[in-house]
């Protein structure tokens, strides 16, 4: 199995949380309301990701996702606040610049902000910027100070 970062779809998380609390492919499908071909489809190219070529897949699978799932949840839990040039890009985003604006707006490359943004979507949990954009804007209208709580 390979050691590096898998990320996964939403709808893929969606089916792993399924698988983990013990669904079958009939009862996964169900639940999402998908042909069960789909959701077996989903499995294979999560077991090739995963580099998951033999055995009892579906065990290996879950086992490789809860250990991920903890390790994700333990590394939330010990995240430092973000820094002064991630908040100044959370806003730029939220605003609706493009990467390459936020960089020339901060003074810096488009690829250290695609780098920053990454990390961002880590430490939040989120996909995209437009769910970036939508965290942003919720905290601010709640009149919470921005990016600044320690429940990061």
């Amino acid at each position: 199995m390979r050691a590096e970062p898998v990320r996964l779809e939403p709808l893929d998380e969606q089916i792993v949380d399924l698988l983990l609390q013990g669904c079958d492919n009939p009862e996964i499908a169900k639940q999402l309301n998908m042909p069960e071909r789909t959701v077996k489809a989903r499995f294979n190219r999560m077991f090739l990701r995963f580099g998951i070529t033999s055995g009892i897949k579906r065990v290996k699978l879950a086992t490789v996702l809860y250990r991920r799932q903890l390790r994700l949840r333990s590394k939330k839990s010990e995240q430092a606040p973000p820094a002064d040039r991630e908040r100044r890009i959370i806003e730029l985003v939220a605003q609706g610049l493009q990467n390459r604006d936020v960089a020339d707006e901060i003074g810096t490359t488009e690829d250290v902000v695609k780098n920053s943004l990454r990390a961002v979507y880590d430490k939040l949990g989120l996909w995209n910027r437009v769910e970036l954009a939508l965290w942003y804007q919720a905290r601010r209208n709640e009149g919470a100070e921005i990016l600044r709580s320690a429940n990061w």
